[in-house]
């Protein structure tokens, strides 16, 4: 396909990298001269230095060919502004990253007449995966699937864990769970596991199950812990908005600490039931007065990764239950999980990124069973990924153990109208089935694919 990306920050530079890798077309458009040389440099992509919006700079970058335009700058009114005029310039569609709150009920409107075929909030992303984790504190991740029926968990297994030491094709038979181990990171080394594998220590391991069921797996790998009922915030961001207003909506009691007294009034303001505390969140002192050890769990989401490490930290050594945190920078994210290994780390390009590559390839093959649903996992070095089966499908009809599929996929679930299931061989895909892929291998754009 040929893609044009408009502005190369955080989310532009990781999409370039991405899209380019996948074989597409890529043009980068950016008012930085530096960072069109950067990205010309880093990527197989050609650079055009200038406004996004203008229609001269888009037709350098030749729009009316294009297939997907994608506008990522951290100006909403410009993403806009840029997807319009591409819209009427001859962009077969358009994306936008749409971050003001003020927008948020005008949706429908940008899309259906402005010519905005996806917007995204990466915000409200972030605080909705958040949210996940905050509500099955056991996982470190949870990615939802077949319209919430169906949960990735990502776990680490500990020293004192049933998971430590098993084969996984003795999982179902010592520990009588409805589960299916997909993945699994060991250090910097990831396995899509056959039934010969063995768990240790310190692997970080993906499976997915029925939502209803999730509790009791957790409680039967002995990771079971208490609901969190009270979250302590520290940080005044738009995520960090998102995040009590659902927090509070769903019954939990939250404190949030903003040291911008301007902020702070604001959220107090718009937050009703919260408690608005005007500070400096990374003062041991504050934060030993506001009681955090008193809370169920600490999100840390300030606008520095080095401190939303430090909090978290802070917090889990004052005896927080759960913690997670924001971090933007990759190798940061790696340095994370090998010091706090359960706490939940998120990052919003990463999610971004992801939403946009699955409507990409979802456009890309139309007509096949294309992906529905698309989750980078374990430091994007895994991909999960649901399919529709689709008419004609030559997986449709055929038990599991019929197939022949590629090295380093797994098919890791079945969702069949309102049922759940955990494949075997004998499993049999059906027209219709939302079916859920981990692989490590080459990007999948259809679910025929992951044949040989």
């Amino acid at each position: 396909m040929k893609i044009i990306i408009v502005g190369y920050g955080k989310v532009g530079s990781h999409l370039a990298k991405l899209l380019s890798f996948e074989d597409h077309q890529v043009t980068v458009i950016d008012v930085n001269r530096s960072s069109v040389e950067e990205a010309v440099d880093e990527y197989d992509v050609i650079g055009i230095n200038g406004n996004g919006a203008s229609f001269p700079i888009q037709e350098e970058a030749g729009v009316d060919g294009c297939d997907m335009f994608i506008a990522v700058t951290g100006n909403d009114e410009l993403n806009i502004m840029s997807c319009m005029v591409a819209d009427r310039s001859g962009a077969k569609r358009t994306i936008a990253r749409v971050r003001n709150t003020d927008y948020s009920g005008q949706l429908l409107f940008l899309q259906n007449k402005l010519g905005v075929d996806l917007i995204i909030n990466p915000e409200f992303e972030t605080a909705m995966e958040l949210s996940r984790v905050i509500e099955f504190p056991a996982a470190t991740k949870l990615e939802t699937f077949a319209r919430g029926r169906v949960e990735l968990a990502e776990v680490t297994v500990t020293e004192d864990s049933p998971l430590n030491g098993l084969m996984l094709k003795d999982l179902r038979k010592k520990l009588d769970v409805a589960m299916l181990i997909c993945a699994v990171q060991r250090q910097d080394e990831v396995f899509i596991p056959l039934g010969s594998f063995i768990l240790r220590a310190g692997d970080k391991v993906h499976f997915t199950a029925d939502r209803l069921q999730l509790a009791g797996i957790f409680k039967a790998i002995g990771l079971r812990k208490k609901k969190i009922k009270t979250v302590f915030i520290v940080g005044g961001s738009r995520t960090a908005y998102y995040l009590a207003q659902y927090l509070l909506k769903t019954g939990k009691k939250v404190k949030l600490v903003e040291r911008d007294p301007q902020r702070a009034a604001l959220i107090e303001d718009a937050l009703d039931g919260a408690s608005v505390i005007c500070g400096d969140g990374t003062d041991p002192d504050l934060l030993f007065e506001e009681g955090i050890s008193s809370f169920d769990a600490c999100v840390a989401l300030t606008q520095i990764d080095e401190e939303n490490i430090i909090l978290s930290m802070y917090a889990a050594g004052q005896g927080v239950q759960k913690t997670a945190c924001k971090i933007n920078r990759d190798p940061l994210v790696g340095m994370m999980n090998a010091t706090l290994s359960d706490c939940s780390v998120v990052c919003p390009k990463t999610t971004t990124a992801g939403i946009i590559l699955r409507y990409i390839r979802a456009i890309d093959n139309a007509h096949g069973s294309s992906v529905r649903t698309l989750y980078k996992i374990l430091d994007s070095k895994a991909e999960a990924l649901e399919f529709i089966v689709a008419d004609e499908c030559p997986l449709a009809g055929k038990a599991l153990k019929e197939l022949k599929l590629k090295r380093n996929v797994i098919v890791a679930c079945v969702s069949r109208h309102k049922e759940v299931i955990i494949p075997d061989g004998n499993t049999v895909i059906k027209d219709g089935d939302s079916v859920i892929v981990i692989t490590s291998g080459t990007p999948l754009t259809d679910l025929s694919e992951i044949l040989e």
